[in-house]
């Protein structure tokens, strides 16, 4: 799917299957279009935040940036996500009212957890059918906006801004459609982008190129990002480090995200001395015995720090985390006036 290995029996099976979900990609899409499906509507404005891809491209901060912004605008944000790798994915839970969490990363989900502790104040539901979540989240808490994490193909849902988060570092893979890539839709789904959000920029002379070939799909407005580290906490006791510390500093450093080599490239771009790494499955379930073998591990790379991501830390739920340190990042967008203005208008 990367494009890291080859096998030609394999990718003849794979591009067998890739036709088949084209199709039904192609003639779902070809439906709500239509009018022969039909998209429901919340009470509320609605600002999707999505990709056209599998794996991350920064929407949890993504989401989480613009529902401080609008929290801050004196609005009543309230996020929606399907919260995966639940232990049921079709029940709608509260993980959080705005008062506090009610669920554990089980119960609600590792993003959604980790957006409701960034988001004090603000609901966070969980809930595979996002207009039915929706709907409880108007019923319980009357809110003027619902941020809906992970939407772009959410079809059944009507939004009222949606915005595509697409990876400077790897944006299209190796522009193949699943299982025979990791593109969830054509490039031409980008004509029902209202806007585009570069994500993992790093100024350098590709986002011109990536820019020229976002537009041969859609006229929508172009905003940059970067993920810029902003906190380091130990999980233990909560306790706030510093991130200049980090320097020259031997770490482990190990994650259960959709793509941790940017996170291990985040550390050393720090100033660590990153010994080992260790890569769990995307939404991967930890158990106790998990985090003895990291300690383990660290001690016989020599290792004076152990650090994971704030994705990963919230899922350590009555498990022993002495030692650990989680490292929270922010989105911030380049063109900050044009992007303000944008989803103001919006909410």
């Amino acid at each position: 799917m990367y494009g890291r290995r080859r096998s030609v029996l394999l990718e003849h099976l794979l591009v067998a299957f890739s036709l088949l979900y084209h199709a039904v990609v192609a003639i779902r899409t070809a439906l709500y279009s239509a009018g022969l499906l039909n998209s429901r509507s919340l009470p509320c404005r609605v600002i999707s935040v999505g990709n056209l891809t599998l794996g991350g491209t920064g929407k949890t901060p993504t989401v989480i940036q613009i529902a401080k912004l609008l929290a801050d605008l004196g609005k009543r944000p309230v996020v929606l996500s399907r919260g995966y790798g639940r232990t049921n994915e079709n029940e709608i839970v509260v993980v959080s009212d705005g008062d506090g969490i009610r669920v554990d990363a089980l119960q609600g989900g590792d993003e959604p957890l980790l957006m409701a502790s960034r988001l004090p104040g603000i609901p966070v539901i969980a809930g595979k059918d996002r207009f039915a979540a929706g709907m409880l989240a108007w019923e319980r808490f009357r809110p003027n906006a619902a941020i809906l994490d992970d939407g772009f193909q959410h079809l059944r849902l009507k939004r009222d801004l949606n915005i595509v988060l697409i990876d400077a570092s790897d944006p299209f893979g190796n522009g193949k459609l699943f299982p025979t890539g990791i593109l969830r839709e054509p490039l031409t789904a980008l004509r029902r982008a209202d806007a585009v959000l570069i994500t993992r920029t790093d100024g350098g002379s590709q986002e011109g190129s990536l820019t020229e070939r976002i537009r041969e799909h859609t006229q929508a407005p172009i905003f940059t990002a970067q993920q810029a580290p902003v906190s380091l906490t130990e999980i233990q006791n909560n306790a706030q480090g510093s991130l200049k510390t980090l320097r020259g500093h031997r770490v482990l450093a190990f994650t259960g995200i959709a793509r941790p080599s940017v996170f291990f490239s985040m550390l050393q771009d720090l100033g660590a001395l990153v010994l080992d790494t260790i890569s769990y499955p995307d939404h991967y379930r930890y158990q106790g015995t998990d985090l003895s073998e990291v300690s383990r591990r660290a001690r016989a790379a020599g290792a004076e720090m152990i650090i994971t991501t704030e994705k990963d830390a919230v899922k350590f739920t009555n498990m022993d985390t002495s030692g650990i340190w989680s490292l929270g990042i922010e989105q911030k967008v380049r063109e900050t006036e044009a992007w303000e203005r944008l989803v103001k208008g919006m909410a």
